[in-house]
């Protein structure tokens, strides 16, 4: 079999992508549920939600680091059956919290199973890819991704209307155990020429670039995780999973339909398209504060939100050798999660002094903030780099 025959769909790449939607499926179902059992049961400021919610980046951005070449030692199998594990526990442990510390501890336990889980499985689904079909391997990757993201919330708004809180935290659990089952069936060994032992080094330099341009892309985007749920409360919208789910289908369905444009527009184009109609999806919801203006503004940002991740991703993974792949998606996924942190602990704040709307119009800032840098001081480097 030649290179350009050899299938990407294999029967262990779609077990896999399973895998996805379900672990992901399990995140997604915390997200319209633990800012108001932080506010309302726990009783919780802007600060303390934002904390909740986003607290899980900042442990996986500590983590990535360490995760990236034990993935490259031990095997993308490794990371994936233990970051399910240990997100599993993250989520159930809400079961027995009273505080909003102990509810931040079981989130940053969240976020540690996050780094391992992510890293495993985007590294597994690059090592089965054929090399001329990565880009679109990606593509199906993030597609399980926002597929689990869009069905989650909506389940987990349901499932607490319906029964309870605890009720969420235990189907998030059962789906971690799930994850960690198919995980274990599909995942790939250690890759070739994987070494024993630590590298001299846990950061890939060359990924550091595309990461920086990643994370200030996704600050604003934390901050709509973090309080959309609570601003369509405040203008008597009950129903914010539809909030989530519009997003989510709105980003599987460009994604399939125009997986090629990142290719065909190159890095810098489609980053700059990102970054705008992502400060325009926030500002609408900022001042539409109407439910018409919380749809439209959220479908333009999927739409600014859609591409910026697979643009970037393949400047990190053509950057590494196979046996220092986990090690670059470690890297480049910091940005991730330090922009779910701290975008939603800074935009917290911002709730805190003033309101939802202002806060969503200093996330479309950063949009604009990170606009300027990816063409100024950035940008230039990274294309003589690459």
């Amino acid at each position: 079999m030649t290179a350009q025959t050899q299938s990407l769909l294999t029967g262990r790449f779609i077990v896999l992508c399973l895998c996805g939607v379900f672990y992901f499926m399990s995140l997604g179902l915390v997200y319209p549920v633990l800012p108001g059992f932080v506010e309302n049961d726990l009783g919780g400021g802007p600060v303390a939600v934002g904390l909740a919610v986003g607290g899980f980046g900042l442990s996986a951005a500590i983590a990535r680091p360490l995760v990236g070449p034990l993935g490259d030692s031990k095997g993308r199998r490794f990371l994936v059956v233990w970051g399910c594990v240990l997100a599993g526990f993250g989520i159930l442990g809400n079961l027995w919290v009273a505080s909003v510390a102990v509810a931040v501890l079981f989130r940053l336990l969240t976020g540690l199973g996050e780094a391992a889980y992510f890293v495993g499985i985007a590294a597994a689904a690059q090592d089965m890819a054929p090399e001329h079909r990565r880009g679109e391997a990606t593509s199906y990757f993030s597609v399980t991704v926002y597929s689990g993201l869009a069905a989650g919330p909506i389940i987990g708004e349901q499932l607490e209307g319906a029964v309870s809180a605890d009720a969420v935290w235990m189907l998030g659990g059962s789906l971690c155990a799930l994850g960690t089952v198919l995980g274990a069936m599909s995942m790939p060994g250690r890759p070739e020429g994987a070494q024993s032992g630590w590298p001299t080094t846990f950061i890939h330099r060359p990924a550091i670039r595309p990461a920086l341009l990643l994370g200030l892309g996704l600050m604003g985007y934390s901050g709509f995780l973090a309080f959309i749920k609570l601003h369509v409360d405040d203008i008597g919208f009950a129903h914010s999973g539809a909030v989530f789910a519009t997003f989510a289908v709105m980003v599987i369905g460009l994604r399939i339909l125009l997986a090629r444009l990142p290719d065909r527009l190159g890095p810098q184009r489609t980053s700059t398209l990102s970054y705008v109609f992502s400060a325009t999806g926030l500002w609408v919801i900022a001042f539409w504060q109407q439910i018409p203006g919380v749809f439209i503004g959220t479908a333009i940002l999927a739409m600014g939100q859609t591409f910026l991740f697979p643009a970037l991703f393949v400047l990190a993974i053509q950057s590494a050798p196979v046996n220092r792949r986990s090690q670059a998606i470690g890297t480049f996924s910091i940005a991730f999660d330090l922009a779910v942190g701290l975008g939603g602990l800074i935009l917290g704040g911002v709730v805190e002094v003033s309101s939802y709307s202002i806060a969503f119009f200093a996330g479309g800032s950063l949009s604009l903030v990170a606009l300027v840098v990816s063409r100024t001081l950035v940008r230039p480097q990274l294309e003589v780099s690459y």
